[in-house]
């Protein structure tokens, strides 16, 4: 029934039709395809594949990119004990606007991308997109990059470097053999933050507890730690704003 009504509420996008016949590029399931090291449970920048996929025309009709670069704010609120908290307005304009609005594109360590996103393609710039409930990694069939993601069942400030060591970081898989999107039932595009949000009818989305994500840079090498703090953000830090689509995020390197 939630679902339900967030179709209601949300943008739909337009059904990803089949560009092709092939199968995708990006690297497949856990972590990339490298395999694991025995020591350090993870796998080396060099096996790591680099994204991409051959359903570019699909691509285009299930992620809808715009050709314009987001004006959405990204600050950084504080930098304290080695994590970064941090502002970012992906909130596109609105429910009503998000299909005429571009992504936010972001570097973990801060940076805004000023890149398009059909730009972001071809770009090894950024690490995370975002544009309301949407978040995706750069890898895989999202862009050239070797970055993913894994969700981890514990509070931010309890995930360590061991965890890290023992996810497995997957690249985003937007689409089957056969270059379909997928999708979950509400027609919203799966990524590997999938499961970040709960959702109340008469409240919208709102941020799970007690969930963290393990995210791979587009360089292959570098680790994070992400806690989604809010939906509903100010970029004071404060988290009670009355407009969604604006995030709060703890970042941390591990």
């Amino acid at each position: 029934m939630k679902r339900l009504f967030l179709l209601l509420v949300a943008p739909l996008a337009l059904a990803a039709l089949p560009a092709c016949s092939s199968t995708t590029t990006a690297a497949p399931a856990g972590g990339g395809g490298g395999e694991t090291s025995e020591d350090a449970g993870t796998p080396n920048e060099e096996e790591i594949p680099a994204g991409g996929t051959q359903c570019t025309a699909a691509r285009k009709t299930h992620l809808l990119p715009i050709s314009k670069v987001s004006t959405g704010e990204v600050k950084v609120i504080s930098n304290e004990g080695g994590v970064t908290t941090l502002y970012v307005d992906a909130s596109a304009g609105g429910a009503m606007e998000a299909a005429k609005s571009p992504r936010t594109y972001i570097k973990l360590t801060g940076e805004q991308v000023e890149v398009n996103d059909n730009e972001a393609f071809d770009s090894s710039d950024w690490d995370l997109a975002l544009k309301r409930v949407d978040i995706f990694t750069n890898g895989g069939d999202a862009g050239p990059g070797k970055g993913g993601a894994a969700k981890i069942s514990k509070k931010f400030d309890d995930v360590t470097a061991e965890d890290a060591d023992a996810a497995k970081i997957e690249a985003e898989r937007f689409f089957d053999e056969e270059c379909v999107g997928r999708k979950d039932e509400a027609e919203f595009i799966i990524t590997t933050f999938e499961g970040w949000y709960d959702y109340a009818v008469g409240a919208g989305p709102s941020v799970r507890p007690g969930v963290t994500f393990i995210v791979r840079g587009a360089d292959g090498a570098s680790r994070y730690k992400v806690g989604i703090v809010s939906y509903t953000g100010k970029s004071d830090g404060s988290t009670d704003g009355p407009a969604t689509g604006r995030f709060i995020l703890k970042v941390a390197a591990l």
